[in-house]
């Protein structure tokens, strides 16, 4: 049975001092890729807070008659949002006895495993815009809204970059290039933008790569159709941090959406002692946080 200690002794681990264990498993198997990095911009933070603000430009020009005053019209000032960091650390204390006794070197990781800890970290932050992208309790945009949801506009109206709970196939996904196709901003003017990246659980892995890989239409019993969502440059990559099985989501290119990792002190690794009680403490700590502002470039489906 596995046990765990607020301070790791010799009694605790007594594995680590014994000459006759043929191996002991630390779980120190490859190093794991960071993942997060592939779709959220990492920004830096210079104060305790970022402070977003919105401003609309200008719709059409208007018909006028001769002799007729020319319309005018203003930018409109839109919401606010603030974005906090958030301070996260973790720490290992290890008894002098248990350091100095430890025949496996697994106590001298400690730096290295809380470094892994924080990049785990950081991981379940960045794909949390993606699982709670669906509901309001975890964090909204600067329109008050989910990140998937139908958004209100400034200039009146609604957009949805979501739809009705659908399986990833040719046709949903068809209809999600539709949802880029037809984007627009504040104003409700068309700003269409180009999907590049598709994002699913490993349980649609085969699935995604049937329908971007194929030159044919997997969907077709008639040989030779031309597979449409296929040809438009979207690459798709496999999350291992989505806490959903059926959900997949599109997204443009990072440089156009505003899925951001927040970063306003990076890890920070010290190691201290007790002199008294004969501990030494290793220590991480990091302040950071994963939100967005604007929904735009951005597509999710909660999949069937």
């Amino acid at each position: 049975m596995a046990t765990t200690t607020s301070v790791m002794n010799r009694g605790a681990f007594s594995q680590l001092i014994l000459k006759d264990y043929k191996q002991i498993f630390d779980d120190s198997y490859a190093k794991q890729a960071e993942e997060y990095t592939a779709f959220c911009n990492v920004k830096t933070m210079d104060s305790s807070y970022d402070r977003y603000g919105q401003v609309t430009g200008l719709g059409s020009l208007y018909k006028i008659a001769e002799g007729e005053s020319v319309p005018q019209e203003s930018f409109t000032q839109g919401n606010e949002k603030f974005i906090y960091p958030e301070d996260f650390g973790l720490a290992l204390a290890i008894t002098e006895d248990m350091y100095e006794d430890d025949k496996t070197g697994i106590m001298k990781k400690g730096f290295q495993e809380l470094g892994k800890s924080a990049a785990y970290t950081k991981e379940l932050l960045c794909w949390d815009l993606l699982n709670s992208g669906f509901v309001t309790s975890v964090r909204v945009g600067i329109d008050g809204g989910a990140l998937f949801s139908n958004h209100t506009l400034i200039g009146g109206g609604t957009y949805s970059n979501t739809a009705g709970a659908a399986a990833l196939s040719n046709t949903s996904l068809q209809a999600a290039y539709n949802i880029f196709d037809k984007m627009v901003n504040e104003k409700g003017v068309p700003t269409p933008i180009k999907p590049s990246l598709l994002i699913c659980p490993p349980e649609k892995r085969f699935l995604a790569e049937t329908y971007l890989k194929n030159e044919y239409d997997p969907e077709e019993t008639i040989s030779g159709i031309i597979n449409t969502v296929g040809n438009k440059g979207v690459s798709f990559m496999v999350s291992h941090y989505l806490t959903s099985t059926t959900a997949w989501f599109l997204l443009t290119d990072k440089a156009n959406h505003d899925l951001n990792f927040f970063v306003r002190k990076p890890i920070a690794l010290k190691n201290f002692d007790e002199p008294r009680k004969r501990i030494a403490v290793f220590q991480a700590t990091m302040r950071c946080t994963a939100d967005f502002v604007n929904w735009y470039g951005t597509y999710g489906n909660s999949g069937a």
